[in-house]
């Protein structure tokens, strides 16, 4: 929320309320469609290394298993039920999509990021934190509980979204952010 606040009424304020809440909710229905695609993709291949008893058992007792904070010991079953029953709940794609949209309008923007020392400019600070993002995904470690991908998608919905509005002011003979 801190983020929100610290780049979001920046944001809120070139933009206006409608286009910025526009842009936020846009960006982060789009991350959970892309967390939910990397989800599919992920448990397509999971099952496709399995026997049919292994995957029938996850879809049985998967969900019952992680109710009571345990898991299969077999580590594709285990996988497997993460990938099927575990939550994924926030707003950090959208999140994720402020920090683009503030490191697109303002990319020269120098900030001040603790521990470095120096000052480091928007747009670097925001591909950063997508190739942070980026290789935290494909690291694929199920068990840290964070929607890389959500946060991903939310980058890239904001990025398709602030494109098409510069072109359709670019059309209409005005440019502004």
């Amino acid at each position: 929320m801190f983020a929100v606040w610290m780049f979001g009424r920046i944001l809120e304020q070139v933009w206006g309320p409608r286009r910025f809440l526009f842009y936020y909710l846009l960006c982060g229905i789009g991350a959970g469609l892309i967390q939910e695609l990397v989800t599919g993709i992920r448990y397509i291949t999971l099952e496709s290394g399995m026997s049919p008893e292994a995957i029938e058992g996850v879809f049985n007792e998967g969900a019952k298993a992680l109710s009571r904070n345990m898991n299969f010991v077999d580590p594709a079953m285990a996988n497997l039920n993460l990938t099927l029953n575990a939550s994924t709940v926030g707003a950090s794609g959208a999140v994720y999509a402020i920090l683009l949209g503030f490191g697109m309008l303002f990319p020269n923007q120098p900030m001040f990021i603790f521990p470095l020392p120096f000052p480091i400019k928007a747009k670097y600070f925001v591909m950063g934190y997508a190739l942070i993002e980026l290789w935290s995904g494909f690291a694929n470690n199920p068990s840290d509980n964070v929607a890389h991908f959500a946060h991903l998608g939310g980058m890239i919905f904001g990025f398709i979204l602030i494109m098409y509005w510069r072109r359709k002011n670019r059309r209409n003979g005005y440019y502004y952010q």
